[in-house]
């Protein structure tokens, strides 16, 4: 009787145990991503730390960045004591994180390369967290508007469409790239699709050369002049036809349910022009 008694109350202390740990998690998220990810997940209170642009919600805008483009300080990560770290793999550097793994830190790393790996991997994140009734709806919804997306939009006439990811220097994309992804959702081909390099450097001669129909630029405003390079260069289809488009890279470049609101219209302004018979 003694032991059934004792085996019963370490079988309640583990549950309470395993619980508590969910409850009281302190999670770091490292990459803009991954914080939006925690906040759909309804763990915005349990954020300790974010990472430089985590701008969205606003809420993550009041949170201690520790990371940018140049690394994570861990000094300052470790003392506001995380016990879950969230990392992408573009910028987790590998002595780093073995590092905070020698803290007792747990460390997850996404790396989603396709839309259809955002429900996959920010259901990882979720049964880390113990959110995965959350994370199955948000998926299932995710996941009916982008084949809504693609039932509209996929099959339409293919276009030439170059991609500016940067200006200055002008940088696309090419086959292998998450950008790739969102071109083929609307049926957008892409000019430099084989260069061996998933985001390449090139110059205005060859994209003159590629003679795009249409040219997205991966800025916000027109006036930020990142598309200036073009307007003079008629010769040019898109130019010529009045097709070049600057489109809010926050709702195309992070990996979270937004894309699909980017996603949509990339493929509304690229949408093919009638001409008359």
């Amino acid at each position: 009787m003694l032991l059934f008694l004792k085996s019963r109350w370490i079988f309640v202390f583990l549950i309470c145990t395993s619980f508590s740990s969910f409850a009281t998690q302190r999670i770091a998220t490292l990459a803009p991503h991954l914080t939006e990810w925690a906040y759909s997940l309804g763990l915005g209170e349990q954020i300790v730390a974010v990472s430089a642009y985590s701008d969205y919600p606003l809420e993550a805008q009041k949170k201690p960045i520790v990371s940018d483009a140049n690394g994570i300080n861990l000094d300052a990560l470790i003392r506001l004591k995380p016990d879950l770290v969230l990392m992408w793999q573009g910028s987790a550097q590998s002595a780093q994180v073995e590092k905070l793994k020698r803290f007792g830190i747990k460390v997850h790393v996404s790396n989603p390369h396709t839309l259809e790996d955002i429900p996959k991997q920010l259901m990882q994140v979720a049964k880390l967290t113990d959110t995965t009734a959350i994370a199955t709806k948000l998926n299932e919804a995710f996941l009916t508007r982008l084949d809504s997306i693609k039932n509209q939009y996929q099959h339409r006439p293919k276009q030439n469409t170059f991609f500016q990811v940067w200006h200055s220097p002008i940088i696309t994309s090419n086959g292998d790239s998450w950008i790739q992804n969102l071109l083929d959702v609307c049926a957008l081909t892409n000019p430099f699709s084989e260069h061996s390099v998933a985001y390449p450097t090139v110059n205005k001669e060859q994209v003159m050369l590629k003679n795009p129909d249409i040219i997205i630029i991966s800025n916000k405003s027109p006036s930020s002049g990142h598309g200036e390079m073009w307007s003079n260069l008629k010769m040019i289809n898109a130019v010529k036809n009045d097709r070049m488009y600057y489109i809010d890279p926050d709702y195309l470049h992070r990996f979270t349910a937004r894309v699909l609101q980017g996603l949509e219209h990339l493929c509304d302004i690229t949408a093919p022009i009638k001409t008359s018979d």
